[in-house]
């Protein structure tokens, strides 16, 4: 059998996926045997990957932290030329809720003025400008009001205790899978 190539009848006891995801693929809980562990990189459209792992329990469920920032191999990987600090663990969490939301951080050129634009899968957008020293300014346009959903997310961070990235995790279970804040009970976002 070729390597990499599931065998129609064995469960692993470990499966590493390599290559960045926004939810986890059900399909690898089933081929995982209970009591194994998925190891697997989650990316949000508002920052770079994160490991997660997680316990497979039976049922076709899965749960599990994530692993803390740094996460250097990936953000190597990626290119990411940012530093990591408390703002990339509100960063991570604004992420895993905001779903399909997509960040880019933009220079114009001028040192002292930084635009973020946000972009969602139906078309909405955001853009917010500041020059230094002067209030930003918010343009949003479509169904969503996805600057407002940023804001919404970062204080639900800070009501939350703002959490580290080690403090998330996972659940997956044959009926979809959520972010959750501590323990599994607290769930905070859908990934799917």
């Amino acid at each position: 059998m070729p390597v990499g190539k599931p065998s129609p009848v064995a469960l692993y006891d470990q499966t590493v996926i390599r290559r960045p995801v926004t939810a986890v693929d059900p399909a690898w809980i089933v081929r995982t045997a209970p009591g194994g562990r998925i190891s697997v990189p989650i990316r949000t459209g508002y920052h770079p990957a994160v490991p997660l792992n997680l316990n497979v329990l039976h049922g076709g469920v899965a749960s599990g932290r994530f692993a803390s920032l740094p996460a250097t191999a990936l953000l190597i990987e990626r290119g990411c030329p940012c530093t990591l600090g408390p703002a990339d663990d509100a960063a991570f969490f604004v992420g895993l809720a905001l779903g399909d939301v997509r960040r880019l951080l933009l220079h114009d050129g001028d040192p002292v003025t930084h635009a973020l634009w946000l972009v969602s899968g139906d078309g909405s957008w955001a853009e917010v400008t500041r020059p230094t020293g002067i209030a930003p300014k918010i343009l949003q346009g479509g169904r969503r009001r996805l600057w407002d959903e940023v804001m919404t997310a970062w204080r639900r961070w800070e009501t939350m205790g703002r959490p580290r990235s080690e403090q998330l995790g996972v659940t997956v279970t044959p009926s979809g899978q959520w972010a959750w804040v501590r323990e599994p009970t607290t769930p905070f976002a859908s990934l799917v």
